[in-house]
């Protein structure tokens, strides 16, 4: 079998109810007990790829990652619906209280932002009632926690939900529509720009909105450009492993919610995972 690792992924936004299948925070927290009791090792996404690229990658290893930004990502909130509610990273520390002194686990969550203040702000009045869930208060301290890092999920995401994104003709809703040199530009360089001014640590890792990526931007424009920029590998959402054959520009993940809804289903895709040749 071929070196691989899994890349999984939450919205911490995503809070309907309180329990496993609606609310992706009480997920993420059962998920980490899951990855644990089946033998997974928890590692930062730069480690994985390094031990992928240098053939020291241990087996059965996990990445996780979260996107969008928001505000849960990295505090306790307050929902109106559901109440109080443990971040990410309060669930990632307390998984790592119970580990043993010599676990294998590096906990820790690459958690993907979008990087435009103006975008933020409509998305929050628009999306999510005004409760001011996409600050940029909190990104420093993230990255210097060790457990959480901010990267990339670009600048304005393209959303469908915004009255005017960077795209050229303002098309929404898809990042596909993202394919010349400026949409690049402005989608990634700005992002990677405003993230470093705001969390003080340049981005490393690019997460393409909805996992699309037009040829220009996943073929030409990062691997052209994305080193240069302090980006060493872009995400997108294809449901299956990183291998060596991956491309180091739209590496695999599985989503919460589309690949797995139950604990139960975690397992089954985790076997899965390992079964490909």
């Amino acid at each position: 079998m071929k070196p691989r690792f899994v890349i999984l992924s939450w919205h911490s936004i995503r809070v309907l109810e309180n329990r496993y299948a609606d609310n992706d925070l009480i997920a993420f927290g059962e998920d980490l007990a899951t990855l644990d009791a089946l033998g997974w090792t928890v590692l930062p996404l730069s480690e994985a790829l390094a031990g992928l690229a240098s053939g020291n990658l241990p087996e059965k290893v996990a990445v996780l990652t979260a996107d969008d930004g928001s505000i849960m990502d990295f505090e306790a909130f307050d929902h109106p619906t559901c109440g109080p509610q443990k971040s990410l990273a309060q669930r990632l520390y307390e998984f790592r209280e119970t580990l043993p002194t010599d676990s294998a686990h590096r906990p820790h969550v690459s958690a993907f932002a979008i990087a435009s203040p103006t975008a933020r702000d409509e998305l929050d009045r628009t999306d999510y009632m005004s409760l001011n869930v996409w600050r940029d208060d909190w990104w420093a301290e993230a990255n210097a926690s060790g457990i959480i890092s901010i990267e990339s999920h670009s600048w304005d995401h393209n959303h469908g939900s915004l009255e005017r994104t960077v795209q050229r003709d303002n098309r929404r809703g898809d990042f596909r529509f993202i394919e010349t040199e400026a949409e690049c530009r402005a989608e990634v360089d700005q992002a990677s720009d405003y993230i470093e001014r705001r969390a003080g640590r340049r981005p490393r890792y690019f997460a393409y909105p909805y996992g699309q990526a037009s040829d220009y931007i996943r073929q030409e424009y990062l691997p052209r450009h994305g080193p240069a920029l302090g980006l060493e590998a872009a995400l997108a959402c294809d449901p299956e492993p990183v291998t060596t054959d991956s491309d180091r520009w739209h590496l695999p993940r599985y989503m919460f919610a589309r690949d797995w809804q139950q604990p139960g289903d975690l397992e089954k895709l985790l076997a899965d995972s390992q079964a490909r040749a």
